[in-house]
C-alpha cells in the first residue's frame, strides 16, 4: 500500500515540478525569488511547526500541541501539506501518531458533545486538514469525522445571520471557504450549492465598509478573504470584474511593517492567501506583487514566526505554510 503511495507521489511530483517551472516562466518578477526559495522556506516553517506539534500543551486526545486545539489542527495540516508539496516524509511518523484512530474517536465525541467548541474557526481548519490528508494519502480516514464537522458548520450558519465583516475566530469568510472546498472535494453537492448561495447573497456586492482597519491588530484577513471566497463561486470573467470594482473601492492592502500585537504577526500571511487567489484567477500583476510583499514581510525576520512560543511561535509558521503552498503548483496544499 505504501509503495503505491510513493509511486503516486513521485508521479505527482513530476507534474508539480512542470507546473512550477511554468509558473516561474510566466509569473511577474516579484514572484521569482519566492519560487526559487520555496523549498527552503517551507522546510524552515515545517521544522517550527513540528516542534510545536510534538509538544503536549493540552489534555486533548489527539491535538495536544501548539497551545490550543485549533493551532494543533492547523499544525497537523501544515505538516501534511508540506509532505505533499515537497515529498519530504520526515514528519510523517509524527502526523501518524497524532491522527491515531482511538485518539480521533475521542476528539469526535468531544465535538459532538460540545457543538460550539471551536465553532467555526477550529472546525474550518479541521476540514482543511481532511482535504489535505485525502490529497496526500488517497484515503478517506478522516472523512466520516470531517463530514460531521462540515454539517455542523452548515447548521451553524443556517441558524444565524452571516456577518460578512466578522474576523479572527468568528470569521465567516474563512469558515465558508473551507466548507465550500471540502464540499467540493467530497462531492457534497447540496452543501456546496448552499454555501454558493450564501456567498452570492452576502459577499457578491463590493462594500466600501470592508476597510482594512477591520483587521487592525488581528490575525485573520477580512477583505481579501472576501475575495478568496468570491473567487470560488464566480467564473473568471465575473470575478475579474468583481476584483476591478473591489480594488477601485478598497485598493489592495499594504503589508504590516511593524506589528504591534501578537495576532498581527500572522496578518501578512493571511492576507497573502486571498491576494494569491486574486492573482491566480485574474493574472493581475498588482495582486501578485502584493502577495509577494506580504509574504516577505511575514517571513522575515524569522522571529515573526519562531519567536516567543506563547505569542507567535505556536501558530504563525502554519499560516506561512498556507501562504507558500501555491508556489509548489496548482492547488498544492489548498
Amino acid at each position: 500500500m505504501r509503495s503505491c503511495q510513493v509511486v503516486r507521489l513521485a508521479a505527482e511530483a513530476v507534474l508539480i515540478g512542470a507546473a512550477v517551472a511554468a509558473l516561474a516562466a510566466q509569473s511577474p518578477p516579484s514572484l521569482a525569488p519566492l519560487v526559487e526559495r520555496k523549498a527552503v522556506i517551507a522546510s524552515q516553517l515545517a521544522r517550527q511547526v513540528a516542534f510545536c506539534s510534538s509538544r503536549r500543551d493540552t489534555d486533548n486526545p489527539a491535538f495536544q500541541g501548539c497551545i490550543d486545539w485549533h493551532s494543533a489542527v492547523h499544525g497537523v495540516w501544515a505538516l501534511t501539506a508540506y509532505e505533499r508539496a515537497t515529498g519530504d516524509r520526515r514528519f510523517s511518523p509524527l502526523v501518524a501518531s497524532i491522527l491515531d484512530v482511538d485518539k480521533l474517536k475521542r476528539e469526535r465525541e468531544h465535538l459532538r458533545q460540545a457543538p460550539l467548541f471551536e465553532m467555526p474557526y477550529g472546525r474550518a481548519w479541521f476540514l482543511r486538514l481532511a482535504i489535505e490528508r485525502h490529497r496526500l494519502t488517497g484515503s478517506n480516514d478522516l472523512s466520516d469525522f470531517a463530514d460531521e464537522v462540515a454539517l455542523s458548520i452548515r447548521d451553524y450558519y443556517r441558524h444565524r445571520p452571516i456577518d460578512r465583516f466578522s474576523g479572527a475566530y468568528d470569521s465567516a469568510s474563512w469558515a465558508l471557504i473551507n466548507l465550500f472546498d471540502y464540499a467540493r472535494q467530497r462531492n457534497l453537492a447540496d452543501v456546496q450549492a448552499e454555501v454558493a448561495d450564501w456567498v452570492k447573497v452576502n459577499f457578491d456586492a463590493v462594500d466600501p465598509k470592508c476597510s482594512y482597519d477591520l483587521e487592525r491588530n488581528e490575525f485573520m484577513a477580512v477583505c481579501t478573504n472576501w475575495a478568496a471566497l468570491a473567487s470560488r463561486v464566480l467564473d473568471r470573467e465575473a470575478f475579474s470584474a468583481w476584483v476591478a470594482k473591489f480594488i477601485e473601492v478598497n485598493g489592495l492592502p499594504a503589508p504590516i511593517m511593524d506589528p504591534v500585537a501578537h495576532h498581527s504577526y500572522g496578518l501578512n500571511f493571511s492576507r497573502a492567501w486571498g491576494l494569491w487567489d486574486i492573482y491566480d484567477k485574474t493574472q493581475r500583476a498588482d495582486a501578485a506583487n502584493a502577495y509577494a510583499e506580504h509574504f516577505n514581510r511575514g517571513f522575515a525576520p524569522a522571529s515573526n514566526w519562531s519567536g516567543s512560543y506563547g505569542a507567535v511561535g505556536h501558530w504563525v509558521a502554519q499560516f506561512g505554510m498556507f501562504a507558500i503552498q501555491p508556489l509548489f503548483g496548482p492547488d498544492a496544499g489548498r
